[in-house]
């Protein structure tokens, strides 16, 4: 589920230790997250559908070390921006490539721990 897209209410149920875990495992299973499991049940029993609803994916956790990596990318492209607005076509071309430096080993780690 794209995070800019968060579903606006929240339900909270009580379950015992046996349930959250078949629930767990049912959804492990399936592929998607326990909560867009249960949100799939509730739509089919419901007759139901509903994107937002059916959407699901891990919350994607970014190690401190790419975190600060990011940080940097996120200063060159400022960098680049600036050198460019000015004229600087060198400087911005050069801090674009700092930053693809960075950002593509990144984002390739992200895909080889999904």
């Amino acid at each position: 589920m794209d995070p800019s897209k968060k579903l606006p209410s929240v339900l909270g149920v009580k379950l015992t230790s046996d349930l959250r875990g078949r629930i767990a495992a049912a959804a492990r299973a399936a592929g998607v997250s326990d909560s867009a499991w249960l949100r799939q049940r509730a739509l089919d029993a419901l007759g139901l559908v509903s994107a937002p609803d059916t959407a699901s994916g891990r919350r994607p956790r970014v190690a401190l070390e790419d975190q600060a990596a990011l940080a940097g990318v996120v200063r060159e492209l400022g960098e680049a921006t600036l050198a460019a607005r000015i004229g600087r076509t060198g400087e911005a071309v050069a801090a674009m490539e700092r930053a693809r430096q960075v950002l593509v080993p990144v984002v390739v780690g992200f895909e080889r721990r999904a």
